[in-house]
């Protein structure tokens, strides 16, 4: 028997795991439905749009999500650089290693740019926000477009360590990204 009531945090938080295991084209509001515990129709009670709406919903949640859990660290006062940058290496290590289906904004990205512009500005307030906490963290030790040019490089690697990670079943690509990222700091 479907659920009947659920929060619209509910349905975001399990549209999430969907679109992270499927991909946006592939996944439906039925798959969605299903993952809720609902009958497809009752999604659109709150996410009129249907699935464009719901994954709005989804990227901003994951972008509230890293800005007060993720990327704040870069700006603690009572670390230094070197700690600062490890807190995020352990996060993404929490969040990447043993987890399906890679990293969801940078999928999105991938699949998103061209076929569904409408996500961009989204997706890319996301990813400027991660480089910026990162060049905030080079800062404390290079000039300032040294540490802007550090900040993008890492977070490709780490996006391009995420999927070779992925394509090879190997963490090791993650791991090896971070320890080249941490030397930059030093």
């Amino acid at each position: 028997m479907p659920r009947q009531k659920v929060s619209p945090h509910f349905i975001v938080k399990q549209s999430l795991k969907v679109f992270k295991r499927k991909g946006y084209a592939d996944t439906r509001m039925e798959d969605i439905a299903n993952a809720c515990g609902l009958l497809k129709g009752s999604l659109y009670h709150h996410f009129k749009g249907g699935k464009k709406d719901l994954l709005k919903a989804v990227i901003n949640n994951v972008h509230e999500y890293y800005r007060k859990e993720v990327f704040i660290h870069a700006y603690d006062s009572k670390l230094g650089a070197k700690q600062k940058l490890q807190v995020l290496v352990d996060l993404s290590e929490n969040q990447f290693i043993g987890s399906d289906g890679g990293c969801l904004m940078g999928n999105l990205v991938l699949e998103t740019a061209s076929a569904y512009p409408e996500f961009t500005d989204m997706l890319r307030a996301f990813f400027t926000d991660w480089i910026a906490a990162m060049q905030h963290i080079f800062e404390e030790k290079h000039p300032t477009a040294t540490a802007n040019t550090l900040a993008k490089e890492s977070v490709a690697l780490i996006e391009g360590a995420v999927m070779m990670m992925r394509l090879f079943d190997d963490e090791q690509f993650l791991k090896q990204a971070h320890q080249q990222i941490l030397q930059k700091i030093d």
